[in-house]
């Protein structure tokens, strides 16, 4: 790349040039920013502070788009994509009540920059930036989804979201959706708490702590505990209840571990890293990888129906729909892979 030059303006003019080249290149250098001797702030105790509002807001979602083929897209391929999506509702031909073109999507943001590199999407492995089902998990969700569209004969035949108990937000490991992209962290001496503002969640990491409760018990968000190498919280989580957690985008089996790592880059970074593996899931291990940002302001309620009329009118909804429509579906329960 060839020098800048600057003509005339003076001092002023080239000082708001640099202002704005420094700005731009924030993102590219905030993550060697603990090398160049960074240091986060601390904590009474003496743990890097991580503490605060921060989002994940972004067109990059956890796999890559079938539009974009590679994990850094090109300035072309970049500005296309977010031509075509920023600030712009989500598609979704299941969608008959035009529910994504009146609600508020928080999609003026374009793709995500790592590294001062694009990503079409927070997986970094494998290659295609999708999440590497086994063929008997795949067929798992394509029945279970065929299912839902008939089952609507009590609220636990409904997926976690629609039921108001949980997304996939809150992880593990960390994701974002579209919109109500942000998270509070609270860190004692011996606990971080980690709570999503979409859908409310809020899953407790335990610092230092010895080990794993027995594999008999078991939680929806697993159990996640924490200690710190250096600069950074590494977190495990293991013992998730496969039962409760219904989203194909994570949809533990019972042998389920996350890995996560969290570093405190800049002022205004934080540097994520994940790995899910699951034997009875998945064939390999994936990996991604995002940035955090501050962002202004409270968290706000996340509303929902928490159980009350609307599931009801779902419900008969979907029975009075189903009844007339009668598509040739099975009435059992798909079976789960081998683990799961």
């Amino acid at each position: 790349m060839p020098p800048l030059a600057f003509r005339g303006g003076g001092p002023l003019r080239r000082a708001i040039i640099m202002l704005v080249i420094l700005s731009l290149a924030g993102e590219a250098t905030a993550l060697a920013a603990n090398a160049d001797g960074y240091r986060a702030p601390r904590t009474p105790d003496g743990a890097p502070d991580l503490q605060g509002l921060w989002s994940n807001a972004s067109l990059t979602q956890l796999e890559r788009p079938d539009e974009l083929k590679r994990l850094a897209p090109t300035d072309a391929e970049t500005k296309a994509y977010e031509t075509a999506h920023v600030g712009k509702p989500p598609t979704d031909p299941e969608d008959t009540v035009g529910g994504a073109q009146s609600e508020w999507w928080d999609w003026d943001e374009g793709l995500a920059r790592i590294r001062g590199q694009v990503r079409s999407s927070w997986i970094v492995s494998p290659a295609d930036g999708k999440v590497p089902y086994t063929a008997a998990a795949k067929a798992f969700h394509k029945a279970r989804h065929m299912r839902r569209k008939v089952d609507f004969d009590n609220p636990e035949g409904r997926s976690q979201d629609e039921r108001c108990l949980s997304t996939d937000a809150i992880g593990p490991p960390l994701q974002n959706g579209g919109y109500n992209d942000n998270f509070q962290f609270v860190q004692t001496r011996d606990r971080l708490a980690i709570m999503a503002e979409y859908m409310h969640d809020v899953r407790i990491v335990r610092l230092g702590a010895a080990g794993h409760p027995p594999p008999s018990l078991r939680q929806r968000m697993g159990d996640s505990i924490g200690r710190w190498e250096g600069e950074t919280l590494m977190i495990e989580t293991t013992n998730f209840t496969p039962e409760e957690v219904d989203d194909p985008k994570g949809d533990p089996a019972a042998d389920m571990k996350v890995v996560e790592r969290i570093t405190r880059i800049s002022p205004k970074a934080l540097y994520y890293e994940f790995s899910v593996s699951s034997p009875a899931v998945y064939i390999q291990t994936w990996k991604g990888e995002m940035v955090f940002h501050p962002t202004k302001g409270a968290i706000y309620e996340f509303a929902c129906h928490e159980g009350n009329y609307a599931m009801e009118g779902m419900l008969r909804g979907g029975q009075r729909q189903s009844a007339a429509e009668a598509p040739a579906i099975p009435a059992a329960a798909p079976a789960k892979p081998a683990g799961q």
